[in-house]
């Protein structure tokens, strides 16, 4: 692969920003090389790719739609026909669809669970073969993966299946590569700035959360850190909340 090492890189979905970016430089400090996803936002992969530089380690990134089988094929055989090895695979990309029951539309469904939950199935499914032994696969769910709201019903069914997908393919890759999932809180990201910039809404969640805050980016980064790190080698099918305590 073009400049990445074959020592051991990881591939972050939807890397770019939010909490993929921060997950991406917090592995990049540790050393790791780095393959990252994105689906728009061109200006922001390169400005995450100078950052990575910036750490002294090689990077890479692809533009990919997860939500669409067809380019998850043409990406995975990209990976696969270059000769590259995976230290981690790290399903973080991810969509929120608020809508109630009446009003979500078919499509709007159709891509969440596509983006949420299928992808990071066929991303495993295709590329395990890669991840060298004692690797790992790390899954971004959500307290709203043990929890629900009248709304956004996609998003939530999605969550939670993937922790229970998280379970099973932990199952089956044992013991040569490990499956984890982390399942954050209410975090200061793009996907929910609306929240975390209203007065109110944001004075609520500060509110329910005991640890008095909301979530930043690098909190995530450092737990799927945590989890890909060699010396765990006995954590595998565990779901780590990161939540501030508001799932209690």
């Amino acid at each position: 692969m073009s400049g990445i090492s074959n020592s051991g890189a990881i591939l972050v979905t939807g890397g770019s920003r939010g909490i993929g970016r921060a997950i991406s430089l917090e592995l990049a400090s540790k050393g790791y090389d780095i393959i990252f996803t994105f689906n728009s936002g061109g200006k922001e992969a390169e400005k995450t790719l100078r950052d990575l530089s910036a750490l002294n380690v090689k990077a890479e990134s692809f533009q990919v739609d997860l939500s669409s089988r067809s380019q998850i094929e043409v990406f995975t055989k990209k990976m696969l026909e270059r000769d590259v090895r995976l230290f981690a695979l790290i399903n973080n990309a991810g969509i929120y669809q608020g809508n109630t029951l009446n009003e979500i539309k078919d499509e709007d469904w159709e891509k969440v669970i596509g983006l949420n939950l299928s992808a990071p199935f066929y991303l495993a499914r295709n590329l395990h073969r890669i991840i060298m032994e004692g690797g790992s696969i790390v899954n971004i769910s959500s307290v709203y993966g043990f929890r629900a709201d009248p709304w956004a019903h996609g998003y939530q069914a999605s969550k939670a299946a993937l922790i229970h997908l998280t379970k099973g393919l932990a199952k089956e890759l044992a013991p040569n590569i490990r499956v984890n999932a982390v399942a954050p809180g209410y975090v200061r990201t793009d996907m929910n700035r609306g929240g975390w910039e209203s007065e109110s809404f944001n004075s609520r969640i500060k509110k329910a959360t005991p640890m008095g805050r909301w979530g930043e980016p690098e909190d995530i980064g450092r737990a799927v850190a945590f989890l890909i790190n060699p010396e765990n080698t006995f954590i595998t099918g565990h779901t780590l909340v990161v939540d501030g305590g508001i799932g209690i």
